[in-house]
């Protein structure tokens, strides 16, 4: 993706795998994860035609964090890749194209939190 051309919005789609419990205090952190760092993180891994991520979250077997198993698809819903994200990696990561005031929860659908991302353009 270069950086002119028009504001972008993402669908994120996430879930825990079954089986996998938070603790309050986790899940708050888990919102702020996908508010803040994960929409900065997969920006630079998006492809011209991805739309939507869906996203599973499990607990990581070395780190204990979480770990975000990601499918990034296009319009028709087909798979383009996928990807894994380890919390640790993503905290701190720095992406001026991403908007978070402009971002927000769409609430559940299939399953799925979902929230949009919204990405601008930087000229």
């Amino acid at each position: 993706m270069g950086s002119n051309g028009p504001d972008r919005i993402l669908i994120i789609g996430s879930r825990l795998v079954e089986n996998y419990q938070l603790t309050a205090s986790g899940l708050k952190n888990l919102q702020h994860i996908f508010t803040t760092w994960f929409p900065r993180m997969v920006y630079f891994d998006l492809t011209h035609d991805t739309v939507r991520l869906n996203v599973t979250v499990r607990r990581g077997v070395i780190s204990g964090k979480n770990v975000f198993s990601t499918s990034f698809l296009r319009a028709d819903g087909s798979v383009i890749k996928r990807a894994e994200y380890d919390e640790d990696l993503m905290i701190g990561k720095v992406c001026a194209h991403y908007d978070q005031s402009k971002s927000s929860y769409l609430g559940k659908k299939d399953g799925f939190d979902c929230r949009v991302a919204y990405y601008k353009a930087v000229l």
